[in-house]
């Protein structure tokens, strides 16, 4: 092929997949940047006091609890807000799994306004599923996975490290301070974004964004997980499952992941075994999970992650709320994954001939 040709060939192909961005950068349309919650990664201290202990009993999604999330402003003073909290989840709502319930919550907008929840109405809380120093690296390296997918795409659920004091209302004396992280809603990200929300159980393969889907997939490879998908719900819900869907003005689905915790990077003892259909027999195996359909374009994407290495490996390493032995763990995993990268016959042994 003569080089003018093989430079319109990439041009077309550039065009066609304009899903992956460096920091900072607005891809595929995007219109609005953080909201204050989540423009700092600085370590927010708050206070949540509620019925925790009857909460954490009961587990009951079709109940809310009335409480107050409390913090101190810039100038020292204290801001103390009203809530709803209600539980939510399905592997980690089960005691087996958690001791302590993940939590919805929800607040008054016209409390918000003037605070660092601002345009904030109702916000994913994931909770320290127990006490000991385990479950603070889970919890810890979760978070991680998604600072990791915001390095990768503009296209992510945003992310805010709290630590949090639980107050128990009818039994004050009784309370814990855990680590924490909100996670935004659904609502707001299509928002910021100025796309609209999939209410569809199913879509085609060929409706998704493909350089985004290969994003999704590869990541997740990264990450050791294959407890997702990108075109089907769940019977009875919307599409999809740990990934939900916005559509941009061409039509195109845009698939952003979430809840990373069964994956073999978080590694955590609660999470069951990947699906039979998978073939592994352990969470820490690694199987390509992407579509054939946009195979042909996912060189560009193996650029791009391998030009973000660099970024990756400093959230990796970061032994800020993990064990240095943890950490050491997750940076060996992840190094894996870029030797699968870094070779053209392990990518095409272990990625290209292994799409479905």
């Amino acid at each position: 092929m003569s080089q003018r040709l093989l430079f319109l060939a990439m041009m077309f192909l550039l065009n066609l997949v304009p899903a992956i961005a460096q920091p900072g950068e607005s891809v595929l349309g995007a219109v609005d940047g953080p909201d204050l919650l989540f423009q700092s990664t600085e370590l927010l201290d708050i206070t949540l006091t509620a019925p925790f202990r009857t909460i954490d009993r009961e587990r009951d999604k079709e109940k809310e609890y009335e409480g107050t999330l409390s913090y101190l402003g810039d100038s020292g003073e204290e801001v103390v807000m009203d809530v709803n909290l209600s539980v939510r989840g399905n592997w980690r709502l089960q005691k087996d799994n958690c001791q302590y319930s993940q939590l919805w919550v929800d607040l008054r907008r016209r409390q918000t306004t003037g605070t660092v929840f601002e345009n904030q109405n109702r916000l994913k809380l994931v909770v320290q599923c127990g006490r000991q120093n385990r479950y603070l690296n889970y919890l810890a390296k979760e978070q991680q996975l998604y600072q990791i997918f915001g390095e990768l795409s503009e296209y992510n659920f945003d992310t805010r490290l709290v630590n949090t004091s639980y107050v128990d209302s009818e039994n004050p004396g009784r309370s814990r301070t855990h680590l924490a992280f909100f996670i935004e809603h659904q609502n707001r990200l299509a928002e910021r974004f100025g796309m609209e929300e999939v209410e569809l159980n199913r879509i085609s393969v060929s409706e998704l964004h493909s350089a985004q889907s290969n994003l999704v997939s590869l990541f997740m490879y990264l990450a050791g997980n294959t407890d997702y998908a990108l075109t089907q719900g769940a019977d009875g819900d919307e599409c999809c499952h740990n990934a939900k869907l916005l559509m941009n003005d061409a039509g195109q689905y845009i698939a952003i992941p979430y809840d990373f915790d069964g994956s073999g990077y978080v590694n955590a003892a609660y999470a069951g075994l990947p699906s039979p259909l998978t073939g592994l027999r352990s969470n820490r195996q690694r199987r390509y999970w992407g579509f054939c359909d946009s195979i042909d374009s996912i060189n560009l994407t193996i650029e791009s992650l391998q030009e973000s290495r660099e970024r990756i490996t400093s959230i990796v390493s970061d032994s800020t709320h993990v064990s240095s032995r943890e950490a050491s763990r997750s940076q060996r995993y992840v190094d894996a994954f870029f030797e699968i990268l870094d070779d053209e016959r392990k990518v095409d042994r272990e990625i290209v001939r292994d799409c479905r």
